[in-house]
């Protein structure tokens, strides 16, 4: 996987991060503002990537993974939960069909709904 991706906080775009394969690892460079104290860590898909450091204003990351690590496709994150939460209500329609390849049902706060 290669290339320069989008890197989102509460799913608004802060950033990119840019990926270059280096034989079984991929050199990961993340460069983002974003405001506030916080420490920030880079997920990929939930998975934790590193923690970005303050430089010149800005928040950067410059590490190396393994490949097999960063899935096509992955979203890459300041949050650490990618995912949304879509109830399902009994005698409700449900306008999601098309998330439930990639989703699995669960449960949170006592009401059943697919995490995508």
């Amino acid at each position: 996987m290669e290339g320069t991706f989008n890197l989102t906080l509460d799913g608004q775009v802060v950033g990119t991060v840019k990926l270059k394969r280096e034989g079984l690892y991929c050199r990961v460079s993340c460069c983002c503002r974003v405001a506030g104290k916080e420490i920030r860590r880079l997920y990929a898909d939930g998975e934790k990537l590193g923690v970005l450091i303050p430089e010149h204003g800005e928040l950067i990351l410059e590490t190396k993974v393994a490949a097999k690590r960063l899935k096509p496709g992955c979203a890459f994150s300041l949050d650490q939960n990618t995912n949304t939460f879509i109830p399902i209500r009994p005698g409700e329609a449900f306008e999601h069909l098309d998330k439930l390849r990639p989703g699995r049902l669960t449960f949170r706060e006592g009401e059943m709904g697919l995490m995508v």
